[in-house]
C-alpha cells in the first residue's frame, strides 16, 4: 500500500516549520564558519542548548543546571562544561548567568543571529 500523501499546503507547512527549528543552528554555523577558536565540543555544547531550549518550548532565557547538560551534551565532567559555555559566552555567541546555587538553575540566552 503505498504511503498517503498529505495535501500540497501542509507539506510547505511543514517544511518551513522545519527550516524554522533549524534556523538558529544554521545562523550559529554560519557565525563560526571563519572562527578559530571554536572546536567540536563547543559546537556540540551549542547544538544541545539549542535541543533543550526547543524541547522547553524555545522560551528565553533557558534555565538549566549543569547536570541536565553534561549528559546529553556527552561530555565527561562539569568543568568542561563550565569551560566551554564560558568560552561561548565570552565569544558573544550566548549570554551565560551562571547563578553559583545549587537549588537555582543558570540563564542562557542566545545571542547568536540577533
Amino acid at each position: 500500500m503505498p504511503p498517503r500523501s498529505r495535501p500540497e499546503n501542509e507539506k510547505d507547512s511543514r517544511s518551513a516549520s522545519e527550516i524554522s527549528e533549524l534556523s538558529p543552528l544554521a545562523d550559529f554555523f554560519k557565525a563560526i564558519e571563519k572562527d578559530p577558536r571554536i572546536g567540536s565540543t563547543h559546537i556540540g555544547v551549542y547544538a544541545s542548548l539549542l535541543n533543550y531550549w526547543n524541547a522547553q518550548g524555545r522560551s528565553s532565557p533557558i534555565r538549566v543546571f549543569s547536570h541536565q547538560m553534561i549528559g546529553l551534551a556527552k561530555l565527561s565532567c562539569r568543568d568542561t562544561y563550565f569551560k566551554y559555555v564560558g568560552e561561548l559566552s565570552e565569544y558573544g555567541y550566548i549570554r551565560y548567568e551562571r547563578s553559583f546555587n545549587r537549588n537555582r538553575p543558570s540563564e542562557i540566552y542566545f545571542t547568536c543571529g540577533e
